[in-house]
């Protein structure tokens, strides 16, 4: 039997190539953990805290790489932070900005290429030079929107053999940048929506963001401007209690704004006892003045049924308690209209500007010009259940008085001129069906 004898060099030549094996292998185990931990960063942190995902993502990175500190740069083109660097703990006494007065920091930025130096010489950085370096941009649409940067004790801790594992730790970090940035921008956009859910219907919305992002600001816009008032009252809320003046209001609210909405409308704002909406803005509406008349009428058909309830409700609310529970609100017996509730309104178009005011996080939708003085004024004059129109609505829905619901009359009223104002205003009255 031939025995094969093993001499001292092949043996140790076995040897440092199993322990190269061995610690490639161990390198790959320590790079799949900073993968994993990465994505386990992600799910486990709340992205509201963004800054603590990404220092844990470099902390990840000097753990397990065994580096001196590892940096992250968000350059001004990034719109999650800008121009903010992310950093762990030093081993000696260094301020992130300084590198922006670094010769290679400024290369990286310029050249957009990957760095690797072996020994820094920037004696204004570190007191210690000896330290090797990686610098990587991140790229999105060929603009740097950050660069990572890397530091170690080792000489060759950044050969080209880890070259390839640093690529792909800045496509990951590219890639939660990325996700980051439609999540707050999606976060965003629901902040807005919920804003916007005051003034508008939901399909408006809809149309709002089909455009694009919300812009502050005005323009000029044709506008069929609608003020709505209850008649009286002032002098009805002074025989009730706050709370149930209140309950009331919200009552009528509640059955008003939805018929705006059905016509395309937006509600510009509440005026105590009275609302005014817009028709026609922000999307523009060919049928705008149409669509403030139909919104007008059925207002009318709702307030029948809304006096309907009111007074059924106080012959049979219930005696053990006085309250009852009706489509969701507390009626009081106190509240109980017995009459019924009178509503005045006015319709005026024309030229205004609109748009919105205040700030991204605090938007405020509003018109402003003579248009909707003059709407104001034209619904004060109106008589109760009454409707009055500026001859500019009147010209606009002439042709379609015989299609318009709950109508029973349109009379062409005196030529006013209203209050404050010098032009000669005419005016019409539309009596809706009362029943």
């Amino acid at each position: 039997m031939n025995e094969t004898h093993i001499t001292t060099t092949q043996f140790e030549t076995f040897r440092k190539n199993f322990l190269s094996v061995q610690k490639k292998y161990e390198e790959k185990i320590k790079e799949l953990s900073i993968i994993k931990e990465m994505n386990s960063t992600m799910q486990q942190i709340d992205h509201i805290d963004q800054d603590l995902i990404w220092i844990r993502h470099l902390e990840c990175l000097k753990k397990y790489k065994n580096l001196a500190t590892a940096v992250l740069y968000f350059s001004k083109d990034n719109e999650i932070k800008q121009d903010h660097f992310f950093y762990t703990d030093f081993e000696e006494p260094f301020d992130c900005t300084s590198f922006k007065n670094i010769s290679f920091f400024q290369k990286l930025l310029s050249e957009k290429t990957t760095m690797v130096i072996e020994s820094l010489d920037e004696p204004y950085l570190f007191n210690d030079l000896n330290y090797s370096f990686y610098g990587q941009p991140i790229l999105s649409g060929g603009r740097i929107i950050a660069v990572l940067m890397l530091f170690s004790r080792e000489k060759k801790a950044f050969e080209q053999a880890n070259r390839f594992f640093y690529s792909i730790v800045c496509d990951h970090l590219h890639n939660n940048m990325v996700f980051l940035r439609l999540y707050y921008g999606k976060l965003d956009e629901e902040k807005q929506m919920i804003q916007l859910s005051r003034f508008f219907s939901k399909n408006v919305i809809a149309e709002i963001f089909k455009k694009g992002k919300l812009k502050l600001g005005g323009e000029k816009k044709q506008v069929a401007v609608m003020f709505v008032d209850l008649k009286g009252f002032t002098s009805l809320s002074e025989e009730m209690s706050p709370e149930d003046v209140v309950i009331l209001l919200n009552r009528f609210f509640s059955h008003m704004i939805p018929v705006i909405f059905r016509h395309k409308g937006t509600l510009d704002k509440l005026l105590g006892d009275g609302i005014m909406a817009v028709f026609g803005s922000p999307i523009e509406d060919a049928e705008s003045c149409l669509n403030a008349v139909r919104a007008g009428l059925e207002m009318f058909t709702v307030l029948n049924t809304l006096n309907r309830d009111l007074k059924h409700e106080g012959k049979t609310l219930d005696t053990k308690n006085g309250i009852e529970m009706r489509s969701g609100i507390e009626m009081r017996k106190e509240v109980a209209i017995e009459n019924g509730l009178e509503m005045t309104i006015g319709i005026n178009y024309g030229e205004l500007v609109s748009g919105f005011m205040g700030s991204e996080q605090h938007l405020n939708y509003t018109v402003i010009g003579d248009v909707v003085n003059a709407a104001q004024r034209i619904q004060s004059l109106a008589g109760s259940n009454e409707i009055f129109l500026s001859g500019s609505v009147y010209n606009q829905v002439s042709d379609h008085l015989k299609t318009l619901e709950n109508l029973a009359e349109v009379v062409q009223l005196d030529n006013v001129k209203l209050k404050g104002k010098e032009k000669i205003v005419s005016l019409y009255r539309i009596s809706p069906i009362l029943k």
